[in-house]
């Protein structure tokens, strides 16, 4: 799938998601940890794994930046859960270094093919991300217009101005915008 998504840092999340719980109903509590790995000299992740609702999620993901988001192809699937110590050795036997850890905790909603999110990102505090999910061979117009929706929400909820374009990974290591030290 490809995911479209933007995030915009939250300074009041009350309010936030005060406007959320009254367009789309009460927001779903989540937690996710993420456990990402690299290959040996690499300055971005090569696989993830998600532990999230009970389930573990393996990831890799071709990351680009699409204006003030990321357009992604995600190839992903879940394995047992249990299995989270086996995945991590895994990775490793294939060569893969532990990256970095990011944990999120907050609420979700869904807007119709939207997928909204605000979270407490390890100690970066507060986002609202909205992705949208699309086919591979999705009409790279399609692609623009959802883009376009993202920001129109993330508007509408007050954040315009809030658009966060690094990507976690580099705030995390204290990278700036272009992956280097910060």
């Amino acid at each position: 799938m490809r995911e479209i998504e933007s995030k915009a840092r939250v300074a009041d999340p009350e309010r936030v998601k005060a406007i959320l719980d009254f367009r789309f109903g009460e927001g779903r509590e989540v937690h996710k940890k993420d456990h990402y790995f690299h290959l040996p000299g690499a300055s971005v992740q090569s696989l993830r794994i998600r532990e999230y609702d009970g389930k573990i999620e393996i990831t890799t993901k071709h990351s680009s930046r699409d204006g003030n988001g990321e357009n992604n192809a995600e190839y992903e699937f879940l394995a047992a859960d249990g299995q989270y110590g086996k995945a991590v050795d895994f990775f490793h036997a294939l060569g893969h270094e532990d990256f970095f850890v990011k944990e999120k905790d907050g609420w979700e909603w869904y807007a119709d093919d939207a997928h909204i999110e605000l979270l407490s990102v390890n100690d970066l505090g507060y986002f609202a991300e909205i992705e949208i999910l699309l086919p591979f061979d999705a009409d790279e117009s399609l692609s623009d217009k959802c883009g376009k929706r993202i920001l129109s929400m993330l508007s509408s909820l007050g954040l315009e101005g809030s658009i966060e374009r690094r990507a976690y990974r580099d705030m995390i290591l204290g990278r700036s915008h272009d992956g280097m030290e910060g």
